[in-house]
């Protein structure tokens, strides 16, 4: 059974803003509001009953079962960055369970730990979701550099 953070039947003002995130673009706190994927996704019917964070400004993201944001409200060139740095961050830790044969959970934060070290920030801090479109970038790099590295490694 799902635990929402408030009552789902409780969407007053005073309820959703306890649990709002804050908009990933810098907006001035309290423009944030939940409203359902109809309104963001009109061209996707499946997507009419889901939930989501939207500020006045445009940005927007999914939320959890519980209504807690996943992420924070982004543009669409943070959305887009932060894409790119999920393609470029996924395989990598994915390729680490996969050869050492962790949990891809245990892989997965083992993976956000290295990239926190390389971007100089916590791994409370450090994820895709609320990261603004120039760290994303930062990450595409980052992973790029990783790679390559492994690589020249692999071929001496």
């Amino acid at each position: 059974m799902t635990e929402y953070l408030v009552d789902p039947r409780d969407f007053t003002a005073e309820a959703l803003a306890k649990i709002a995130p804050a908009c990933g673009e810098g907006c001035a706190p309290g423009g944030v509001s939940l409203v359902s994927g109809a309104e963001i996704y009109r061209h996707r019917p499946d997507l009419a009953n889901k939930w989501l964070w939207r500020c006045q400004c445009g940005a927007y993201c999914g939320t959890h079962p519980n209504l807690s944001a996943v992420g924070t409200p982004a543009g669409a060139a943070t959305r887009r960055a932060r894409e790119l740095a999920h393609a470029a961050f996924d395989p990598l830790w994915r390729r680490r369970a996969e050869i050492s044969g962790l949990k891809p959970s245990t892989a997965r934060g083992r993976g956000y730990k290295w990239l926190a070290q390389q971007l100089g920030m916590t791994a409370k801090e450090c994820h895709i979701g609320m990261m603004d479109e120039a760290t994303a970038k930062l990450v595409v790099g980052i992973c790029q550099d990783a790679r390559k590295s492994k690589k020249e490694t692999a071929g001496a």
